[in-house]
Formats: structure tokens, sequence, C-alpha cells
């Protein structure tokens, strides 16, 4: 059997973190499997769908490297794979229903819905009356169903209503239309959400009545706040987009996303995207709920961000420099660059971690009036002016002559030096500070006091 995923977001907003983690294990299922990863739009609810919204997902798919196999602009014979544009097979199949009586007709009259359970009579109503179609799911049974995470699953058939199954504009609903592309599409697995557990029972009756085999079903837990609420798709901040726009690495975001319910063998927590195809399996998926810790996140951010190759991060501190008009600098890339790295946790901190070094020192000249920081300026740019190259060791040298020809040492000594050097009372040390400034910079901040 030849493995078939499939991620069938609604192109209703923005990618969140949580779809993306959908989307992942799909994938990394597929790609272990020699299988075949499948991008189905699910756009059936016409008042929801946002202007570009299956262009921005597509979008955000790429950015991330999990590039689909199949589907829209890369359609095999199994397509169309954005589902309004698929009704006529829905209308085939819902008739197919309705005539073998596992689904029926309710047509509007006074705004309610009024059955019609003559088949004949109903199909010749459907031509001129507003209509929807109910599947037929109301029993006195139990039904045990197979999960992959979670074994087996009982529903009482008793409690379930029946649902609608094509809308009166046409459309098929969810449970509908995500049955019968699963089928058609030839899907072999469907790994979701937990929060479609309670309408797996739908779904099951339906691939009875068409007679089908079914998938394999797998649900995902939930992913929650550290308060254990869900994690919503209205807070803003957890689209895959906004993470981008904040300064988060794509793989240090796929990587903390992948333990969102998974976990290995091991203590490991650093995977790179084949390591995880590698490793990745549906029987290490916990059942309970994923809290989605930011502190482990920006962790994980700030350890990718160490990795980063020099010259690709010089690269970025140089983009950073444009954007900010910053051009025409003494300062050497490669010091501020190896400073930067180990400092930031995200990539747009970069500007706040390395501005005080490219524009002037900004602050207010009274804080300078509690120290005795002329005679301290007057030794530092003296001492400076006579030294070749900066080093650790000729920095305390001067910090050493400081304390011994002016009595200045510790905080009298470094806060004034960092005010004006960097506009700010607290920082690197000062070696760090004039390594990065250079000496004639630094002497220049000194004597501009």
């Amino acid at each position: 059997m030849k493995v078939r995923t499939r991620f069938a977001p609604s192109p209703t907003g923005y990618l969140h973190v949580g779809g993306l983690r959908t989307a992942l294990y799909n994938y990394l299922y597929a790609k272990q499997n020699n299988g075949k990863f499948i991008l189905r739009i699910e756009d059936t609810d016409q008042n929801r769908l946002v202007e570009f919204g299956v262009e921005n997902l597509i979008e955000n798919l790429k950015k991330i490297n999990l590039n689909y196999d199949i589907g829209p602009y890369k359609e095999d014979s199994h397509g169309p794979y954005i589902q309004s544009q698929r009704l006529d097979i829905y209308k085939k199949h819902y008739m197919h229903l309705i005539k073998n009586e596992s689904a029926y007709l309710c047509f509007n009259e006074k705004d309610q819905l009024i059955p019609e359970y003559n088949v004949n009579k109903a199909l010749l109503r459907i031509k001129n009356e507003s209509f929807v179609v109910k599947l037929k799911v109301k029993s006195d049974k139990k039904m045990i169903i197979n999960d992959l995470i979670r074994g087996n699953i009982e529903f009482d058939l008793k409690l379930i209503d029946d649902p609608i199954i094509i809308k009166s504009d046409g459309y098929p609903t969810y449970h509908f239309a995500n049955v019968v592309d699963d089928y058609l599409m030839k899907i072999t697995h469907v790994i979701r959400g937990e929060e479609w557990i309670s309408s797996l029972p739908k779904h099951v009756i339906l691939y009875k009545a068409f007679q089908w085999t079914m998938p394999e079903f797998c649900h995902l837990p939930l992913l929650l706040n550290p308060d254990k609420s869900k994690l919503s798709k209205r807070q803003g901040d957890v689209s895959v987009e906004e993470f981008f726009n904040n300064g988060y690495l794509k793989d240090s975001l796929i990587n903390f996303v992948s333990l969102l319910g998974w976990h290995p063998e091991n203590n490991q927590e650093i995977f790179s995207i084949d390591d995880l195809i590698k490793l990745f399996s549906i029987e290490r998926i916990n059942k309970s709920g994923a809290i989605f810790d930011r502190d482990k996140l920006n962790w994980m951010n700030k350890e990718y961000i160490k990795n980063i190759a020099s010259k690709k991060f010089q690269k970025i501190i140089n983009q950073v420099l444009i954007n900010h008009n910053v051009q025409n600098t003494n300062i050497d890339i490669v010091k501020i660059a190896n400073y930067c790295k180990e400092r930031i946790t995200t990539l747009n901190q970069i500007w706040d971690e390395i501005k005080c070094f490219y524009l002037s020192p900004d602050f207010n000249r009274d804080e300078l009036n509690d120290f005795d920081y002329k005679n301290l300026f007057l030794l530092w740019a003296t001492s400076l002016d006579s030294t070749d190259a900066i080093s650790k060791e000729e920095i305390n040298l001067i910090i050493q002559n400081s304390k011994k020809s002016l009595n200045i040492y510790g905080k009298n000594l470094f806060i004034p030096l960092r005010l004006v050097l960097i506009g700010q009372a607290h920082g690197p040390d000062l070696f760090t500070v004039i390594n990065i400034l250079g000496i004639k910079e630094t002497i220049k901040r000194i004597q501009t006091q």
C-alpha cells in the first residue's frame, strides 16, 4: 500500500501553529514511508474565505520547506485539490446516498427544514425548491472505532443527530467532502487534530454507506497554553507568519513544533528535518495535550541562531544595517556578528543589540555629574591613543591604572565609560565595546564629552 497523507486547511486566514504541526506530522509520515504528501484546500465554507488565503497557505508551506507532492498547481488524476472545484463530484455521490436511502432530503418550508423520505418525490422537487441533504445516523447501536494513538474509541450513536452533508447553497459540509475526497484521493492515513474525534462516527457511517475501505485514523493531542487552556487560533501571535515576522527561524520552529505531542526514545531535543523523517513515529505521539512553552521555543531559537554559519549571519547583519539606513561604517562586521550572535534570542533583536555601536550615544548628560569623569576620560583617551592594538590585557592595564592613579574603579569607572561609549550604564565589558568600536571611534566618543 502506497502511503498518502494529506494536509487539508481552510483558506480562512493565517496558518496557525496547530495547522503547522498537522502538516508537519503528515509530511514526516509520508516521507518516512516513501509516500506522497498532499495539500487539499477545503474552501466549502464560502462565507469564511479570505482573499489570497490559498496563496498565503502555499507560501507559508514553502517558507518552512514542507513542499507538498500533490495538490493545487501540482495535480494528479485524483484532483482537483480545491474543494470548490469538485461540486459535480459531490453531487454524484450525495445522489448515490439518497437513492440507496443512506441520506435524505430536507426542504425549506417557512424557514423550517422538512424531511422528505420518499426518494422519488424528493428527487422531483430538487430542481425547483431549496433543500439540504442529511445523513442517516440515528441508531440504538454503539460504534467502536480504532485510533492509532488512542486505541478503540466507543461512540453512542443515540447521542448523534443526523448531520447536514449538503448545504442549501449546494456546497458540501466538512464531513461529506472530507470523506469523499479522502477516499477518491486514496488517502491512507488521516492525521488530524483531536477536535475532529467527535465527528469520527459520522465519517465512518459515510464510509460504510458507500461501502468504501476506511483509512487509518490518528487524532493529535490539543495544543495548550501553560495554564492548560486551548491555544486558540484567535491569538494572532500563534500564526506561522507572525513567528517569522518576530525573528524566529524556520528550522527552530519546525524542530519545536515537532515536539508538541511527539517525543523520541532518548532526550534529544535538536533535530534537523532529516532527523525527524528518520525518527518520527505515530506510536510515540502522546494522548494528552501538549504545552506550548514559549520559553523553550526561545531557547531553541537561540541555539539555532548560534549555529548559523558566520558568512550567512554577517549577511543578515548587513541587511539589518541597510534596513536602518546605516552606511559607510568602519566597524568590523565579523566582530559585530560574533558579538551579536551569542546575545540574541530572535533575529528581530539584532538592531536593538547592535545599534549602540552605530549610533551616537544617547543619554542624559546629567548622569555623568555623579562621577569624576573628566580625569577618567582624559586618562583613557591618552592611554588608548598610545596603543597600537586592543587586547584584554591592555584594557585591564588601563583599568588598573585608573584605580592606581585616580582611585576610580568599579561602577565609578564602568558606568561613565559605558555611557559615553554606548549610551547605557550597563552592557558588555569594556574590552568587547572598545574592540568593536575600534581605537579611533572610542577616543572620538570619549573626547566628545
